[in-house]
């Protein structure tokens, strides 16, 4: 569950103040942003999507020893094939028959079959005993494999080992078959406790044709976290910033986890607190947690003592329906009940309650495609209700956006990389909202910043529904020691739909268009340490005119049109 709490005089007086200080064209004047916009920027920055890196792509087989004596196959015998019908298998060695080979040939042919299961995700050994094949009969014993039994490697600690070797051995059954993503799921899932980390080793069984999983368990540092400083903050609150993050690993020993974020400017803060921890013992999480922002205008706004708070608490489940190193998607489910308020001159303008729901499913696959890459997607549903408090901005929403009552919002993302050559790589990246209703600037979808258009401000050309696309041309530049340096060129593009459904007089700025397109493109540069130091720096050049901004050479936050400049210094430990 999430839950926003935002807390933003006469009737009459409410309303002059709230039309003039939120609702002012963002061609005339500059538009102040509020309580759910700053969350929604804190949002994006502390939840960031990570993007795997590419694999290699996968080394050729060696081709068979075409010399020796020769032998003509006509027919396959299979024995002791369970998990796959031997019809099935034996039409896998269709290419072997009916011409001459060499032992290495058959040896190579019964390999197909390995191949075959484990394309399937079973284990299994193929056997050619002596034999005599004179009259063109081949016989294949196939042995597949069998569980034998779970062992744990004692140890001290904090870590509870009988829960993470029950997590871990889940779908692995004494004396029956298994298969690698049984047994990859559960490591898996075992290495994504917090503070946990589990090696698994397959050993020959006691009984014949089984093997057994040798588990060892440890901790990982029961402290680690991130510190750092950037610019990507909000004109009217300070744009430089600092950001820090506390995690406590694993302090109870079944995987839970702690966490402490905050992030600091001139005019704003926002702390927050969430714990999770493991439901049962197949990947199910759930998790809950608690954030409040403050802030206070400058700039333009200075005067106005314009300022206002947010209090979120909210709640998740989520839970892997499929987890492997290739494949892995989620499915998740959070809720939320939010409060948001602004204020000037002492006076609340806006108090909105929100209750948020998503389900959400994200997922990414690995693939050799070219020269290998990773894709990975997300696809959202929300739906929510919002209720306005204050009897003034509940009167100007009825006669504008409408936004209190119901709301739902459809979200998609796509992400790839991929390998063109051993340093190089393409990204790409699409994202896009789409909006059933008017929204709540807190729902709503926002083009500038850093992870965005990164030509122009955060907040830049908000709007209920929307499109975003990136491309990035990374190359990997040579570096001594143990550190990486990524170079990278890139070109945004992003549409909204500020009103999903516009009222009659909207259009104050007499524009008649609803639509606010923005292009940038430029370089970047991320030098990374193994030791946990990073460094971003991205140069961006706006392309065309802003549709929104407050004159030709200025955006819609009132701040210069032109080149920018985003940076990013973090040190994890």
């Amino acid at each position: 569950m999430r839950v926003i709490f935002h807390y933003g005089c006469s009737h009459l007086r409410l309303l002059v103040l709230g039309g003039a200080f939120f609702c002012a064209s963002a061609a005339q004047a500059q538009v102040a942003p509020d309580a759910g916009q700053l969350q929604r920027q804190i949002d994006q920055n502390l939840q960031r999507p990570v993007v795997a890196p590419s694999p290699a792509a996968p080394a050729p087989i060696s081709g068979a020893d075409h010399r020796g004596p020769k032998v003509v196959i006509r027919r396959v015998d299979i024995v002791g094939a369970k998990l796959i019908p031997v019809t099935e298998l034996a039409s896998q060695l269709d290419p072997y028959l009916n011409r001459p080979l060499t032992l290495s040939e058959v040896q190579t042919a019964a390999q197909q079959l390995v191949g075959y299961y484990r394309e399937r995700g079973w284990f299994v050994r193929v056997q050619l005993p002596t034999q005599d094949v004179s009259d063109g009969t081949l016989r294949i014993n196939i042995v597949e494999g069998r569980f034998g039994r779970l062992q744990v490697a004692p140890g001290t600690g904090r870590v509870r080992r009988d829960f993470v070797s029950t997590l871990a051995g889940r779908d692995l059954n004494a004396d029956e078959p298994y298969s690698l993503s049984q047994l990859e799921r559960g490591l898996l899932l075992a290495n994504d406790l917090p503070g946990v980390r589990a090696e698994g080793t397959l050993r020959p069984g006691q009984a014949p044709g089984t093997s057994d999983l040798a588990l060892q368990i440890s901790d990982t540092p029961l402290f680690a976290g991130l510190v750092g400083a950037n610019n990507f903050g909000n004109r009217f609150t300070g744009r430089g910033q600092g950001f820090g993050t506390v995690r406590l690993d694993n302090p109870s020993g079944f995987g839970d986890q702690l966490q402490i974020s905050g992030i600091l400017s001139e005019r704003l803060d926002y702390e927050s607190v969430s714990y999770s921890a493991p439901v049962g013992y197949d990947g199910l999480r759930a998790s809950v947690g608690y954030g409040q922002l403050h802030y206070q205008l400058g700039k333009e706004f200075a005067d106005l003592d314009a300022r206002g708070q947010s209090r979120t608490l909210y709640a998740s489940l989520s839970y892997p329906l499929l987890r492997s190193t290739e494949r892995n998607i989620t499915v998740a489910l959070d809720v939320s009940h939010a409060r948001l308020e602004d204020e000037a001159f002492d006076v609340t303008l806006r108090r909105r309650d929100i209750q948020l729901a998503t389900l959400e499913l994200r997922g990414d696959a690995r693939d050799g495609w070219g020269g290998g890459g990773v894709t990975a997607a997300r696809l959202s549903l929300e739906g929510g209700r919002a209720a306005l408090r204050i009897a003034a901005d509940r009167d100007q929403d009825a006669q504008s956006a409408g936004v209190e009552g119901g709301f739902a919002a459809l979200g998609v993302e796509l992400r790839r990389d991929q390998v063109l050559a051993p340093a190089l790589y393409l990204r790409g990246r699409f994202a896009s909202q789409l909006a059933f209703n008017n929204l709540a600037s807190s729902q709503q979808f926002s083009l500038g910043g850093p992870y965005g258009v990164r030509g122009y401000p955060v907040n830049e050309g908000s709007g209920d529904s929307g499109a975003l696309m990136q491309l990035e041309l990374h190359s990997l530049l040579p570096m001594l020691g143990i550190a990486n340096l990524d170079g990278y060129a890139f070109f945004d593009a992003g549409v909204t739909r500020q009103h999903q459904t516009p009222w009659r007089g909207w259009d104050t700025a007499g524009s008649g268009r609803n639509t606010y397109p923005l292009y940038a493109s430029g370089v970047g540069l991320a030098w990374t340490h193994a030791r946990g130091f990073a460094i971003n720096g991205i140069f961006a050049v706006p392309l065309g005119n802003n549709p929104g901004g407050t004159r030709s050479d200025q955006d819609q936050d009132g701040g210069s049109t032109g080149p920018r400049v985003w940076l990013t210094a973090s040190q994890s430990f």
